[in-house]
């Protein structure tokens, strides 16, 4: 019997072996960095990764469009149509489509596939100031309800449908707007884009609530006569909730 057979001492391993390991381990990290890279710059939703994309120019600022270059929308709605397009929507619909109007808008609508403009007549029920707690400031939300003509020459009416218009701005203050006054939202003026679809209770339902803000950065004129320029902030707050109105 050759002394060999009873050499059981632990056998080396070949060079090639740990070559081997050391090529796998490498890809795999490198495949790990990608993922992760790929994940922090490709949803501004997530405050983190807005933040990062923001600080190495991957991100501009909320743009101040002018009203000539604001992005073609998808659709324009009136309180009518948000009820037939957002009433049977079910929470998880709700918050798939409210993460893409928060990109869309966060990246400047590079991608304006679900861009929808709120147009039509809106009684105002309350305003407050914007703060850095939320997703814009400094600026006025303005809360109120719809308004429905039953023909050209009636006096509107109350209708269902709410919504929170955010303006940005420097100069707008509480003063800026009157409670009972008529907030009117066009198309052509005040592009004021979907940012959130979210419900409110109104008598014995839930009913649609949106907010929206102005993507013309203009001098806006309101019902009583004050005047202020719509200026979007140089950072927004993803980190924020909506509605923002208290």
């Amino acid at each position: 019997m050759a002394l060999s057979d009873f050499d059981d001492s632990p056998k080396k391993r070949a060079p090639l072996f740990w070559w081997f390991l050391a090529n796998i381990l490498a890809v795999s990290f490198a495949i790990t960095s990608w993922i992760v890279c790929l994940n922090l710059f490709r949803d501004p939703t997530n405050p983190t990764s807005y933040k990062l994309m923001m600080k190495v120019g991957r991100l501009e600022s909320p743009k101040a469009f002018s009203s000539l270059e604001t992005p073609v929308p998808m659709k324009a709605s009136d309180p009518k149509e948000l009820e037939a397009q957002f009433q049977s929507f079910s929470q998880t619909d709700r918050e798939a489509l409210n993460k893409e109007l928060r990109r869309a808008y966060l990246s400047n609508f590079k991608k304006p596939k679900f861009l929808t403009y709120v147009t039509g007549e809106y009684r105002i029920i309350g305003v407050e100031n914007l703060t850095e707690e939320d997703f814009l400031s400094p600026g006025i939300v303005v809360k109120a309800q719809a308004m429905i003509r039953p023909d050209a020459v009636a006096a509107p009416l109350p209708y269902p449908i709410f919504l929170e218009c955010l303006f940005p701005s420097k100069d707008a203050t509480l003063e800026s707007f009157q409670l009972g006054n008529i907030l009117t939202l066009k198309k052509q003026r005040e592009c004021a884009a979907i940012l959130n679809i979210g419900e409110t209770a109104f008598e014995d339902r839930q009913t649609v609530f949106v907010t929206v803000v102005p993507l013309a950065a203009v001098e806006h004129t309101t019902a009583s006569g004050a005047t202020f320029t719509i200026t979007p902030p140089a950072m927004a707050n993803p980190e924020a909730s909506l509605p923002a109105y208290p």
